[in-house]
Formats: C-alpha cells, sequence, structure tokens
C-alpha cells in the first residue's frame, strides 16, 4: 500500500474512533434528553415503541384502561398516518403520544431535524396539540438524535430496553422509562406485567403524567458519574438490591465489622451478641439518589424506609448467604434514623469519620442537595440479624411509623 492510500486510512480509522468515542459519551451524558423522571412519586413510565397496529394497539389500550394506567405511546409517523383513529384515541384515553421519527433515507441530524418537524407538524394536526418530544428511531446515533432536538425544537426521549414480552422486567426503579414493543403480538402480556408493578407500589404513567421530567444537563453529570461508580462498585463487591418494590431502598453485600468488638441485643442471648472485629457480616447500603428525591417529602420517606428495612429482614432470613451472618450493619448519614427501628449506633474513629464527612458532602453536591455543608455526620448502625427478623418480619414495623 503506497503512502497516500496509507495516509486516508489513518485519518479514516481516526474519525471513526472519534465517532465512536462521541456516541459512547452522548449515550452516558444524555445530555439534551430525556431519559428518567426525578420525583419522590413511585412511578415509572411505559414506552410503547412503534404501530399503531391495528391488531395489537386496541388490546394495549383496553389493558391500561383496565388497570387504571397511562403509557406512552411512540407512534411510527407512516403508521400514525394510516392508521389516525388509534392515535386519536390513545390521546384521548390521557396517553402521551409522540412521534417515532428515523432513520430516513439521509440519517444525519439536518435530515433528522427536518423529519422532526414534519412530524410534530402532521401530529399536531392529529391530536390538536404539537408534541414537544420524539423518539428516534432504531438505527439512529445518540448524537444526530441530540443535535436534530436542538434544531428542531424538540427533546428526544430515550427509555431503557427493559426486555421482551413475558419475560422478567429489567430497570425497574421509581422514575425510569421502561420501553417495549408495542407492535409484538406478544404484547397481550401486558396485564399481568401492569398487575405486577401495581402490585410491587409502582405507579405506570405516561410521560405526561410522571413528575420530574426534564432534559439532562451538565449539572447532572456528577450524579451520573456517581450512580456509575455505584453499578461498578456493587459488581465489583458482588452488592445487589433488594425489595424489587418501589419503596426498596438498600443493596446489600458482604464485608468485615471494621470497629472495635461490641455487643448488641439477641432474641436468644439474654447477655446479647458479641460482634468481633473482622468477622464478616451482611452490609447494606442505601440509594442515595432516591433519599434526595424523597426529601420532598419526609412522610412519604419514612414510611419507605420502613418498608425497606423489611425488605432487609426478609432477605436476611431467607437468603441461604446471609444466614450465615450473625448480624448486619450499615455506615451512612441516615444511622440515627436506623436506631428507631432497634439498631445500635456507634461513633466511628475521627480519621474514618472525616474521610466519610466529606464523601457525604460530594454526594449531597453531586445531587443537588440545597444544605451541602451543613453536617451530617457519618455513623455505624448494627443489629443482630435474629433481632432485626424479629422486629421487623414478625411485626408490622416500627410504632413510630405506622401505615
Amino acid at each position: 500500500m503506497n503512502r497516500p492510500w496509507r495516509q486516508v486510512l489513518a485519518l479514516g480509522t481516526a474519525l471513526g474512533g472519534v465517532a465512536w468515542a462521541a456516541e459512547q459519551a452522548t449515550r452516558w451524558a444524555g445530555l439534551g434528553t430525556v431519559r428518567r423522571a426525578r420525583s419522590a412519586q413511585p412511578g415509572v413510565g411505559l414506552l410503547l415503541r412503534g404501530g399503531p397496529d391495528p391488531q395489537v394497539t386496541p388490546a394495549l389500550l383496553d389493558a391500561l384502561q383496565a388497570a387504571g394506567a397511562t403509557a406512552t405511546f411512540l407512534f411510527d409517523e407512516a403508521a400514525a398516518r394510516a392508521h389516525p383513529a388509534l392515535v386519536q384515541q390513545a390521546g384521548r384515553e390521557g396517553h402521551t403520544v409522540l412521534p417515532l421519527v428515523g432513520p430516513g433515507p439521509w440519517t444525519g441530524p439536518w435530515a433528522l431535524a427536518r423529519q422532526v418537524r414534519v412530524a410534530r407538524h402532521d401530529f399536531a394536526a392529529l391530536l390538536g396539540t404539537p408534541p414537544t418530544l420524539f423518539a428516534p428511531g432504531p438505527g439512529v446515533s445518540r448524537v444526530a438524535a441530540t443535535l436534530a432536538g436542538r434544531w428542531s425544537g424538540l427533546t428526544p426521549v430515550v427509555g431503557q430496553p427493559s426486555g421482551a414480552w413475558g419475560g422478567p422486567l429489567r430497570g425497574r426503579r421509581p422514575g425510569a422509562l421502561l420501553e417495549r414493543s408495542g407492535t409484538d403480538p406478544a404484547a397481550l402480556h401486558l396485564p399481568p406485567l401492569l398487575a405486577d408493578l401495581q402490585a410491587r407500589g409502582y405507579e405506570v404513567r405516561g410521560l405526561d403524567g410522571l413528575r420530574g421530567v426534564r432534559p439532562e444537563n451538565w449539572r447532572d453529570l456528577p450524579a451520573t458519574a456517581l450512580q456509575a461508580v455505584d453499578v461498578l462498585y456493587d459488581r465489583v463487591g458482588g452488592i445487589h438490591r433488594i425489595g424489587g418494590h418501589a419503596s426498596s431502598l438498600f443493596r446489600v453485600g458482604a464485608a468485615p465489622y471494621p470497629l472495635a468488638d461490641v455487643t448488641v441485643p439477641h432474641p436468644a442471648l439474654p447477655e446479647g451478641l458479641t460482634i468481633r472485629h473482622g468477622e464478616r457480616l451482611t452490609e447494606f447500603h442505601l440509594d442515595s439518589a432516591r433519599l434526595v428525591e424523597l426529601a420532598e417529602r419526609p412522610v412519604a420517606g419514612r414510611r419507605i424506609v420502613t418498608h425497606s428495612i423489611r425488605d432487609l429482614a426478609a432477605t436476611v432470613r431467607d437468603d441461604p448467604e446471609c444466614r450465615a451472618r450473625p448480624a448486619v450493619f450499615s455506615i451512612s448519614i441516615f444511622a440515627d434514623v436506623l436506631a428507631l427501628y432497634g439498631f445500635t449506633v456507634l461513633d466511628l474513629p475521627p480519621a474514618h469519620r472525616r474521610r466519610l464527612t466529606w464523601w457525604s458532602r460530594t454526594l449531597r453536591r453531586a445531587y443537588g442537595v440545597s444544605d451541602p455543608e451543613k453536617a451530617h455526620v457519618p455513623r455505624l448502625a448494627v443489629i443482630a440479624r435474629d433481632e432485626l427478623i424479629r422486629r421487623h418480619t414478625t411485626q408490622r414495623g416500627h410504632p413510630l411509623f405506622k401505615d
């Protein structure tokens, strides 16, 4: 290969690498896109992609109406023109209806922006109100969708693929936008999925019914980075979420007890249970992002903590690995709250406390807490496994926080 061709190949490879890096960075940051809701509401958004389909869409509408739920229909422009009555029915029944745009013959941002503007006009004619959001179609790069949104005045919506109909639901968390096919005949599995979500305390809503829906911006990047750190930390440490309910706040793993030996109450030991330094115990971690959201509703937050404690008690009772660990502990600024649930609360060594106080302040800044400089001192809360089970699986929760 002669030198000019090598230079062309090298330039092409470099440009391809830059494009790939830009796409990955845009997907991670999500700037200018709607990809979740942020509020204390225990809501999840159900995004149904494709259609309207005369065989599937009526069944979806019936199932949603029977469950008292709403969804977001991402309708293809051509199918919407072919079946306008279904588009209008979805709008009348309170669902959010958005255009699903691209890719067309030309997939660049300018061409996509033109498609979005045309779709806005067409959907405004069908629904009487122009949409403010759109969903990029399969094959549209995130960079192109973000730029097209900026140039067209509509914000792109990006959901979480949550598995096939009839399979386990992935990504279930308050505020999540869960996306599934709206044209697959297997969508007849929607009624049991809705029943499961509602039984677990979730409100299934379209984007118009979710509070805290807004595009990601630069101020969200620190929180996004911290959540990525949490994901990595959980994978490395074998930590997993427990409960599976809208009120579930805890992640559980195993760790050595870090303080000096301590004796805590135990239902079968009059002298209490002695926990040794370095002994392997069950450690639980709190969902920082969710706790910040719950700060706006303290009464609901207390109820959710109570439910999460019950989840924790059930986990240490039923999980074979947890059964072998005699106690449960957590280190956080919420340790004093855990004292209300029977935990013994202990001070940390000064160096440990200073380090975690700094980290707590960093978390609060990242999640936009209004008083990041206020002193919140981390402490350790510990309880015997059997005492936790006695208190929170044989009773209906703590007497201070009745349902």
